[in-house]
């Protein structure tokens, strides 16, 4: 009997047909398997080579030169060791540990580099560059930074007291 009535309601209830979603941002199941299949060659064997070829047929792309071309998408690794050469010329980068910065200098420096399109750390870098290349200036900012490097030891010990007095 209970299977009757489950039936009934089954038979009963009206559901809404709702169409295919059309998401614009992802191309639909066959436009992406051409895709897939234009950049992947046919013999590649790993997905190093079929990256590899893929980064040469966009390099070929921007080269001028027919012989380079064909070079690049003939023999992905020639690709690759001309980048790890051109890398080799770059300078090296370390990552420094977080710097912490007085909160209003911070805002002011974050915004001052959004709107000329740098980041901190390569603004860092070329103010060092200018303040080490004129005895001047880098005596001006060594006075400041012995003023500000004595304001926060002062605020580091006033801290530790107060978590001492605290009892935390």
């Amino acid at each position: 009997m209970s299977d009757s009535i489950l039936d009934q309601i089954r038979s009963n209830r009206k559901r809404t047909i709702v169409p295919n979603r059309e998401d614009t941002l992802i191309a639909p199941k066959q436009e992406s398997e051409q895709i897939a299949q234009q950049l992947t060659p046919a013999n590649a064997t790993s997905p190093n080579e079929a990256s590899s070829e893929i980064l040469a047929n966009e390099t070929s792309a921007n080269e001028t030169s027919t012989n380079a071309t064909s070079n690049e998408t003939t023999n992905p690794n020639s690709t690759l060791e001309e980048l790890k050469a051109e890398l080799a010329k770059l300078p090296p980068t370390r990552r420094h540990s977080a710097v912490v910065l007085d909160a209003e200098i911070d805002a002011n420096l974050t915004r001052f580099c959004k709107e000329k399109g740098v980041t901190v750390e390569v603004f860092l870098e070329a103010a060092w560059l200018q303040a080490e290349a004129s005895s001047e200036l880098m005596e001006k900012i060594l006075v400041e930074a012995k003023c500000r490097y004595d304001s926060r030891k002062l605020a580091g010990k006033l801290r530790r007291l107060i978590t001492m007095l605290s009892g935390r």
